[in-house]
């Protein structure tokens, strides 16, 4: 998608405000394209390599990189959008059984957030949510296209907490819980799939997701073999 971004929702703070938006898609930085689909609420610039997010009428940059793949495969590469954020946190029980058990639970640095459309992640396997379980570290790789970030950064903040409720009541019950949580960085990463047609595999740990689950990936295939 190129020339014009219009939207029936005016994004600020992760609300909608009535009207329409229409947007020209220049880079800010360079004035070169801006790829992105139409539901898409972030773009990226393929010369400068940065996002920008439709927030408030406007583009705002974000931070972003291509992450690098761990495993190899004769298959061709999407790469999909998944927030992230560092994250300090402190939760505290009056039980002290379960404040001891709470403090053999590994720490989490990073929480991940996926952010294109995917259908029953609950059922299929969330890879915000998994990545985030298993303590990812993603390292960035070589420049690559990037489209189908339809989750705005402060919408993905909302899943941070619940995240890791998650992963701590895997080990403790939560409830009497008290969490508080102070969210820094974030980054918008493009995670590398593997695409073997009727399932995509991500390159870092191998989790497989059916194709038919994630939105616009017909769109999302053709922008990955021509760039637009």
């Amino acid at each position: 998608m190129s020339g014009c971004w219009r939207s029936g929702r005016d994004l600020r703070d992760g609300a909608e405000v009535g009207g329409p938006t229409v947007l020209a898609l220049h880079c800010p930085r360079c004035g070169g394209p801006l790829s992105g689909l139409q539901q898409d609420v972030v773009f990226l610039c393929g010369g400068c390599q940065v996002p920008y997010e439709v927030a408030g009428g406007t583009f705002v940059e974000r931070r972003g990189f291509i992450a690098r793949a761990l495993a190899q495969a004769d298959r061709p590469i999407l790469h999909l959008p998944v927030w992230t954020f560092r994250v300090n946190y402190a939760s505290h029980w009056e039980d002290p059984e379960r404040e001891a058990l709470a403090r053999q639970v590994p720490r989490v640095e990073w929480v991940y957030v996926t952010g294109f459309e995917l259908h029953n992640a609950s059922y299929f396997g969330d890879p915000g949510q998994i990545f985030t379980q298993r303590i990812v570290r993603l390292e960035a790789g070589a420049p690559a296209p990037l489209v189908g970030c339809t989750r705005t950064l402060e919408e993905a903040k909302a899943y941070v907490e619940p995240h890791l409720l998650m992963i701590i009541d895997r080990r403790v019950d939560v409830t009497g819980l008290e969490l508080s949580c102070a969210i820094g960085e974030a980054l918008l990463w493009g995670v590398p799939f593997f695409d073997e047609g009727d399932t995509l595999r991500d390159a870092i740990l191998g989790l497989k997701i059916p194709a038919a689950a994630v939105d616009e990936l017909g769109a999302i295939r053709a922008h990955g073999r021509t760039g637009r």
